[in-house]
């Protein structure tokens, strides 16, 4: 059976969008990504809670399709229906925090503040601090779906996969 509903999700920086889009190539499945559902204008207008995830159900009631991102919410009404679900995540916060840096350094429409706000917000995420207190941890949403998660903790994993 060829896999044809695929969950990519992962930690920020860790290499979703990059993994999706060469995987749907390879598998020539459509890929969407949260982001899209999640902002009406990118990374400065959010779309709203109801709309967004009612597009990411319209994407998820479809034959075939990668989705990758990192918002729970909607990730979370396609795991069910995913045949596979791949977690890409750090070997440490550390490792994480490096890669966002690089990551800042090469955009030019990112700077500082925006690399520390990101760092900020992924340490709170990680350890549950301030508002995300209650926030799923990425393992406790994928528990459930043990027999179809795929967990890579490095670009070099990622590459195996698509090229082995």
């Amino acid at each position: 059976m060829k896999d044809s509903k695929i969950i990519i999700i992962g930690d920020a920086g860790r290499g979703k969008t990059t993994f999706a889009e060469k995987l749907s190539e390879k598998l020539g499945i459509p890929k969407y990504s949260t982001d899209d559902f999640f902002w009406e204008v990118k990374f400065s207008k959010p779309r709203g809670q109801e709309k967004d995830v009612e597009m990411a159900k319209e994407v998820f009631e479809k034959d075939e399709w990668i989705i990758e991102g990192g918002t729970r919410r909607m990730l979370k009404i396609g795991m069910p229906k995913a045949d596979k679900i791949f977690y890409l995540t750090y070997k440490n916060i550390f490792h994480q925090i490096w890669v966002l840096y690089k990551r800042n350094r090469s955009r030019d429409n990112e700077n500082l503040k925006n690399l520390f706000d990101l760092i900020i917000y992924q340490i709170k995420k990680k350890y549950k601090l301030g508002i995300n207190k209650k926030l799923e941890s990425f393992e406790e949403m994928l528990a459930p779906y043990e027999d179809k998660v795929i967990r890579m903790t490095s670009f070099e994993q990622v590459d195996n996969y698509l090229h082995g």
